[in-house]
């Protein structure tokens, strides 16, 4: 398993990817994931999803290169 590295690092890493990752460190003030370790990237986004109702337990971030328009944001409930 992947240990925990910083947010950024991994996105630059897996450009142009969907990414799953379990977030480690949060910054306190802004609650904003610092550091975590990739659970699945892929350039397919159901792929992610799919791996992402098989996790339990843990604190996860999604990513994309894609953005939202301003003043939107996204929630899971799993």
């Amino acid at each position: 398993m992947m240990k925990p590295q910083p947010i950024d690092r991994i996105r630059k890493r897996f450009r142009r990817q969907w990414l799953l990752i379990a977030v480690g460190r949060m910054d306190p003030r802004t609650q904003i994931p610092l550091t975590g370790r990739l659970l699945a990237h892929s350039p397919d986004r159901d792929e992610i999803y799919d791996r992402l109702v098989e996790v339990k337990g843990l604190a996860l971030a999604l990513y994309s290169e894609k953005t939202l328009p301003k003043n939107y944001a996204i929630a899971f409930s799993i």
